[in-house]
């Protein structure tokens, strides 16, 4: 009968801009392994930022199937799987779940300045998470 391990891992995930980290880390928080691979983002004009939202997912699962390649002792030792996305990047998607267009990111310039039905409905959701809707004088 094969050896029983121990689930001990938190695998943490960090999708960031620029790159995906997948970190696996012990129960007492100390750092084990690290793999990290690059994510290209588009800029077809200043100021603006997107990303296929199809390239998220397979450097996601390569991120990780590195790490597990790299370290094969950890594949059945995860506990856990946490997950960490850029600020502020939504990705629509039509009714099968296919992304409508790129990805604008967080740090792009583009607005809806002073579209009010937008402006009445953020007002009314974004101060429950802090935030609120800034027009164009505010937002310069």
């Amino acid at each position: 009968m094969p050896e029983s391990r121990q689930k001990d891992l938190i695998l943490a995930l960090d999708c960031g801009t620029q790159s995906i980290r997948a970190i696996a880390f012990d129960a007492k928080g100390n750092l084990l392994a690290k793999s990290q691979l690059p994510l290209e983002y588009e800029a077809a004009q200043p100021g603006w930022g997107e990303q296929q939202p199809e390239v998220f997912f397979d450097v996601l699962a390569n991120t990780c199937k590195q790490l597990l390649n790299e370290h094969p002792e950890m594949k059945d030792r995860v506990a856990g799987i946490t997950l960490t996305t850029q600020r502020g990047t939504v990705i629509n998607l039509d009714e099968n779940s296919k992304p409508l267009r790129p990805a604008i990111l967080w740090f792009d310039k583009r607005r809806c300045f002073n579209y009010e039905p937008v402006k009445g409905l953020c007002n009314s959701i974004l101060p429950k998470y802090g935030r609120k809707y800034m027009d164009r004088k505010e937002s310069t």
